[in-house]
């Protein structure tokens, strides 16, 4: 069976083919609409498609298309729209990629695409759903399983509108139910009529979900390939209370893996792609920052005009950190004096009102203005951070932590988070910094990441201390 993406081909193909389509309707309509103006649009030809290829496996827009109805589909094809426009306008205009096009022809071919795509899906969507109702191109599936299993499963299995398979029916093996309904589905068999249900009936696969009964399971699944039929058991009932459940393969064991998050490979690349492109811009900023906060800092506390330090990185890999110093240097022979006024009960972070340590004027206003954080930048071109993460703790504070404490380093350490730009950077519940950080681990997808992003450019330009 096709996984990610590549289940959904079909529907990318049908989303090139709106744009090819839209841009042959913008060259013929354009120059009537405008006249005098001429527009390179070749460009866009090959340019578009590829766009909108990595943007759909960047930001997973295939993902529960065939749930979605005509409205939701509408809203997911304007949102996938408008981010293909943003990025071909930055592109265009700003990288100067595509400097002959004029926004007037973008605009044009986006008020023919938009509804070309949103169509052409949804007679997508009216095919399959006609051919998968027919027996031919379908699966027939049989459920076997106890009455409350296949109530939970029939619950969820048929909240898809469009599907591959066809329900044969129910086969219930702890009650009489033969004739009877289970929210739709016919049951067809009883634990005496199962075998020769199967044997009479076109039955491609057989799903069995007896709890608490691994023999009957067995027993069951070995009588079924004997007679050819593909057999599909529940294994979970025990684990469904652990998150992001997944069958893998580890040292050539099968087994069942259980994660706070779940991220793909594809997902850790673009994000460490976003990272680089993101480093290099940073570190580019450093060097220009580094010729006028470097000298300010020098007059005014003699010594190195950068910090570092060591800091627990991803799962507690200790790495070497960087900033622009804010703060004399004997700050850290201060620090153990000042520990009495920290505001985190049990030492768990450090943070103190008016700190004495930080140099005047010029530390005071690159703290403000998270100025002192660019260097980091450097660590995130080395991998040892993210844009967008968690914040490192010192060693020691490291030290301090409980066990439900090292959730929040389950992934790279940031430069900013989501506790930063919630309007919370203040705060003295340690608990609930745990609590924000697990919740960004937990929900965590490139859209998030772009929004925390985002957010701290806003705070930073109001001066909102957010960093």
């Amino acid at each position: 069976m096709k996984k990610g993406w590549l289940r959904h081909l079909d529907f990318i193909v049908i989303d090139i083919c709106a744009m090819e389509l839209s841009l042959m309707l913008t060259q013929c309509v354009y120059p009537l609409l405008f006249r005098g103006e001429d527009a390179a649009f070749w460009q866009l030809y090959f340019f578009t498609p590829l766009l909108h290829l990595s943007l759909t496996v960047m930001f997973c827009t295939c993902n529960g298309i065939l749930e979605r109805g005509r409205l939701k589909e509408l809203a997911s094809v304007l949102r996938l729209e408008c981010l293909v426009f943003c990025v071909l306008c930055f592109s265009a205009y700003f990288l100067r990629f595509m400097p002959n096009l004029p926004w007037r022809a973008l605009a044009v071919y986006f008020m023919f695409c938009i509804p070309a795509t949103w169509a052409l899906r949804c007679l997508q969507k009216f095919y399959l759903k006609r051919r998968y109702n027919k027996i031919k191109y379908s699966r027939q599936i049989l459920v076997v399983a106890t009455e409350a299993a296949a109530r939970d499963m029939i619950r969820i299995i048929t909240a898809s509108v469009i599907r591959n398979y066809r329900f044969f029916g129910l086969a219930i093996i702890d009650r009489p139910m033969v004739g009877e309904n289970i929210q739709g589905v016919a049951v067809c068999a009883d634990q005496d009529s199962l075998i020769r249900c199967v044997m009479d009936q076109v039955i491609d696969e057989v799903v069995i979900n007896i709890p608490d009964q691994s023999g009957a399971n067995l027993k069951l699944a070995r009588t079924f390939l004997e007679m050819g039929v593909t057999v599909h058991i529940y294994m979970e009932e025990v684990y469904r209370s652990l998150p992001n459940r997944s069958v893998s393969n580890v040292f050539g064991y099968n087994v069942l893996t259980t994660a706070i998050s779940s991220i793909s490979f594809r997902q850790s690349l673009f994000k460490r792609l976003m990272d680089i492109i993101g480093g290099l811009a940073g570190c580019i900023l450093t060097v220009f920052l580094t010729l006028f906060i470097g000298p300010a800092v020098f007059l005014k506390s003699p010594g190195p005009i950068f910090f570092s330090q060591i800091r627990a990185g991803k799962r507690g890999r200790p790495f070497k950190i960087y900033k622009f110093r804010s703060m004399y240097m004997d700050a850290e022979q201060r620090k153990a004096g000042l520990m009495r006024q920290n505001k985190v009960p049990g030492g768990m972070m450090f943070k103190i009102d008016h700190d004495p340590r930080i140099i005047k004027g010029v530390g005071t206003f690159i703290r403000r203005a998270s100025l002192d954080e660019f260097p980091q930048f450097w660590n995130v071109l080395k991998g040892d951070m993210s844009m967008v993460g968690t914040r490192p703790p010192t060693m020691d504070e490291y030290a301090r932590y409980s066990p439900h404490h090292k959730r929040r380093l389950t992934m790279q350490p940031g430069i900013t988070g989501l506790w930063q730009v919630s309007g919370r950077s203040r705060l003295t519940d340690f608990e609930e910094v745990v609590r924000l950080d697990t919740e960004y681990i937990a929900n965590w997808s490139l859209g998030l990441d772009l929004k925390i992003l985002l957010k701290t450019v806003r705070n930073m330009i109001k001066n909102d201390d957010a960093c």
